[in-house]
C-alpha cells in the first residue's frame, strides 16, 4: 500500500470506531415512520409475557362464561322437563277425576228400580190395552190404511200373549217396525199427532214387557 494513502484509512477507521453502539438501556427506532414503538429488550419481553398472561386470563374468562351459559341452558331444559312432567301427571289426574265424576257413585237395585220405574212410559190404560183378550185401541195417527199390516200383527201377538203363547221378543221386533215405519212417515202428520202416535208405540212396548207402573 502506498504510503501516501495511510493517513486516509486511519482516519476512516477511527471515524467508524467512534460511532456510538445502540445500549440495551437506550430506545430503539422500528419502522419506516420513524416512530418509537418499543421500549428495552427487558421492557418488550416483559411487555410479550404480559400479553400472553392477558390472553390466557381472557380465553379464562370467556370459558367460564361458556360454561355459565351451558350450566343455565341445561337448568332450563331441566326445569322445562319437570314442569311438562308434572303438566303431564296433573292432566291425567283431572281426567280421572272428570271420569269419576260422570260415572258417580253405582246404584243400589233399589234405586235402579226407582229410576226405571221413573222413566218408564205412561201406563196404558184398560180401553187402550185390554189385558184380558189384549185387544188395542190405536190413536187416530196409526190407524191410517198404509200402518194397518202392522197394526193386525200386532193385535194378533197381544192376542195370544193374553193366552200364554206369545214370545216376549216377537212383540218388541212388531212394534220396533211399526215405529220404523211412522218415523219414516213423520212428515205426513202434524208434530202433536206424530209425538203421541210416538208415546202410544213406547208404552206399549212397556205394556209387553208385563211391567206394572
Amino acid at each position: 500500500m502506498s504510503a501516501r494513502f495511510a493517513p486516509l484509512l486511519l482516519g476512516i477507521a477511527s471515524a467508524v470506531f467512534i460511532v456510538p453502539l445502540p445500549s440495551a438501556s437506550r430506545a430503539q427506532t422500528f419502522g419506516d415512520s420513524g416512530g418509537t414503538y418499543s421500549s428495552t429488550l427487558e421492557e418488550g419481553i416483559q411487555h410479550g409475557y404480559a400479553d400472553v398472561v392477558r390472553s390466557y386470563g381472557m380465553a379464562n374468562l370467556l370459558n367460564s362464561q361458556a360454561v355459565g351459559q351451558i350450566e343455565q341452558a341445561r337448568k332450563q331444559y331441566i326445569q322445562n322437563q319437570i314442569a311438562a312432567t308434572q303438566g303431564y301427571f296433573e292432566l291425567r289426574r283431572y281426567n280421572t277425576e272428570a271420569r269419576r265424576a260422570e260415572r258417580g257413585t253405582p246404584l243400589s237395585t233399589e234405586q235402579y228400580v226407582r229410576l226405571a220405574r221413573e222413566q218408564a212410559p205412561e201406563g196404558l190404560t184398560a180401553t187402550q190395552l185390554d189385558p184380558l183378550t189384549g185387544s188395542i185401541n190405536w190413536p187416530a195417527p196409526l190407524r191410517t190404511p198404509a200402518f194397518e199390516p202392522f197394526r193386525r200383527r200386532i193385535e194378533r201377538l197381544f192376542q195370544d200373549r193374553a193366552t200364554g203363547y206369545v214370545v216376549y221378543g216377537e212383540i218388541q221386533a212388531a212394534i220396533q217396525e211399526l215405529q220404523a215405519q211412522l218415523k219414516a212417515n213423520a212428515d205426513k202428520f202434524p208434530a202433536n199427532d206424530f209425538v203421541a202416535a210416538k208415546k202410544f208405540l213406547d208404552s206399549l212396548a212397556w205394556a209387553a214387557r208385563g211391567v206394572q207402573s
